[in-house]
C-alpha cells in the first residue's frame, strides 16, 4: 500500500503520490473546458454522438458498466482475501463519493440528453438500449470509476499503473455521451468529483491511527484458517 508519507502529512503532501494521474486529469480538464467554452452541451454531445458504429455500440455497452457500484464491491470482496483494509478503502470511498454525486444531482436535476433533445434534433440511440431521463449532472459512472482509479492507484502505488488507470475510466466516461446518458460537462464534473472526494477520503483515513493496525493487514483466509 502506498504509505510514502506520515498519517499527519496536510492533503497537497499526500496527494504526491499520484502525480502522472492528476496531470492527465488536469489536462482532460483543460481540454473539456476549453471545448466547452467553444462549443455549446449540444454541440459537444452530438458530435460524439454521431460518431457511432455497430461493433462499438457493442463495447461500450459493456464498458460502461465498469462505472457501476456492483463493479467496485465485487473488487472489494476479491481483496477480502487479501487484506481488509484494501476493501476497506475501495467500500469507503466508493460510499463517500456516491454520497455527494446523489446530493448534487439531486440538487440541480439536469435533464438528460434524451429529455433536452425530445423536441430538438434527432439524437443516434442504440436499439432495446433503456435511456435516463433525469438527474444527469454529474456523472454517477464517471464519478464512481474515477473514484475507484485513484483508489487503486493508492493500493498499487507504481506510477506506471496510473497512467492506464486513468485511461480506463477516461473510456469509462466517455462512453457515458456516446450511449446518449449524458452530456460532456457531466463526464468534466463527474471526473473531478470522483477524484477529489476518493483522495479527500483517503487522506482521512490516513491521518487516522486505527487505520495503521495491524489487524487491518489481515484477510478472510488467515481468519478462517485460525477458526
Amino acid at each position: 500500500m502506498a504509505n510514502r508519507y506520515s498519517y499527519k502529512s496536510s492533503l497537497p503532501i499526500f496527494i504526491k503520490q499520484f502525480p502522472v494521474f492528476l496531470i492527465l486529469l488536469i489536462i482532460f480538464q483543460v481540454l473539456g473546458i476549453t471545448l466547452s467554452a467553444i462549443y455549446s452541451q449540444a454541440e459537444l454531445f452530438l458530435a460524439i454522438n454521431r460518431l457511432h458504429h455497430h461493433i462499438a455500440d457493442q463495447l461500450f455497452m459493456v464498458i460502461t458498466h465498469l462505472g457501476d457500484w456492483p463493479v467496485t464491491v465485487g473488487l472489494a470482496s476479491i481483496f477480502l482475501f487479501i487484506n481488509y483494509r484494501y476493501t476497506l478503502v475501495l467500500v469507503c470511498t466508493m460510499l463517500y463519493t456516491g454520497f455527494f454525486t446523489q446530493v448534487i444531482k439531486l440538487l440541480l436535476k439536469h435533464p438528460r440528453p434524451a429529455i433536452y433533445f425530445q423536441d430538438l434534433d434527432p439524437i443516434y440511440t442504440i436499439p432495446h438500449y433503456v435511456l435516463q431521463n433525469s438527474l444527469s449532472f454529474p456523472s454517477g459512472h464517471t464519478t464512481c470509476v474515477f473514484a475507484l482509479a485513484i483508489t487503486l492507484s493508492y493500493i498499487f502505488p507504481a506510477q506506471r499503473k496510473q497512467p492506464w488507470l486513468f485511461i480506463i475510466a477516461l473510456v469509462v466516461a466517455l462512453s457515458r455521451v456516446y450511449l446518449a446518458q449524458h452530456f460532456f460537462k457531466d463526464l468534466l464534473a463527474g471526473s473531478l468529483l470522483g477524484t477529489f472526494f476518493a483522495l479527500h477520503l483517503l487522506w482521512l483515513l490516513e491521518r487516522a491511527s486505527w487505520f495503521h493496525s495491524q489487524d487491518l493487514n489481515r484477510n478472510l483466509l488467515q481468519f478462517l484458517r485460525s477458526r
